[in-house]
């Protein structure tokens, strides 16, 4: 089934600008908590605007179960329905919370839906931005309402993104050394925008190596309709909307950057 994305939107939008967009720069001590560490961070905009996602999308497509990341962090079997048959929306209502609590103005809202295992649609609201990313299966992308062309091939230096802390061996050895002597990246401090930079062609990658489905789903499908490439560099396999850790993935957009990275880094 494929949901009407310009309701999706809507709902979406309303539901960041009354919940998220509303409380920046106001947040009280109060509406702060952290869950797994010091910098991981969880606020009232996040679980006010997850509550409320929750049940706007499940009016829109009532057969489909939730997976939100703040359910997770409370019962994180809950992402194992994934592996399995049925229709799923993955959100993150606030990515980059910790942008959001330091008064950085870059977060947003990731949504997607996932039937039977396959990536169907996405949407990731650039919130600071009012703006939107939207990709269906078999068609395309937009961005701001324009549709995504292929991102050109760069005869230049390549400039990427790094989430690999996480790496583990042999992987780590091998390709940190390579990715710093080849390539310019920086940190990924928020997925909803590491993505919109990589459809619009403003970075050529990202390597990640702790990888959360409300993160990555909507992203990998936007990609993967501009002709870029998402694979595993420890076995070769395509991303699949689960939870990984420790994994190098290597996300491109465009078939020539990721090899052109696969190459350099020796993989």
């Amino acid at each position: 089934m494929i949901v009407d994305p310009d309701k999706v939107a809507v709902v979406i939008a309303e539901i960041a600008e009354e919940e998220i967009a509303s409380r920046y720069g106001k947040l009280a001590k109060s509406d702060i908590e952290t869950k797994s560490g010091p910098n991981d961070f969880v606020t009232a905009a996040d679980q006010a605007a997850e509550a409320r996602l929750e049940s706007a999308l499940g009016d829109l497509y009532p057969a489909a179960g939730f997976i939100g990341e703040e359910a997770a962090a409370r019962e994180p079997a809950i992402v194992e329905q994934l592996k399995g048959d049925g229709a799923f929306w993955i959100v993150d209502p606030l990515d980059g919370t910790r942008n959001f609590v330091q008064g950085r103005a870059e977060f947003g809202t990731i949504v997607a839906l996932v039937e039977n295992g396959e990536i169907r649609q996405g949407w990731i609201y650039a919130i600071p931005d009012k703006a939107f990313a939207i990709g269906s299966k078999g068609d395309g992308a937009t961005w701001r309402g324009e549709a995504l062309a292929p991102v050109a091939p760069s005869p230049g230096p390549l400039k990427g993104y790094r989430a690999i802390g996480n790496l583990v061996e042999p992987w780590k050895s091998r390709f940190i050394p390579k990715l710093k002597e080849k390539f310019e990246t920086e940190p990924v401090h928020c997925s909803a925008y590491g993505y919109i930079n990589l459809i619009r062609g403003l970075h050529d990658f990202a390597l990640y190596a702790r990888v959360h489905p409300w993160d990555h789903v909507a992203g990998v499908l936007m990609l993967c309709e501009i002709g870029g490439r998402v694979e595993y560099l420890d076995n070769g396999a395509p991303y699949t909307p689960q939870a990984t850790q420790g994994r190098p993935l290597l996300v491109a957009g465009s078939g020539e950057h990721w090899q052109r990275v696969h190459q350099a880094i020796g993989a």
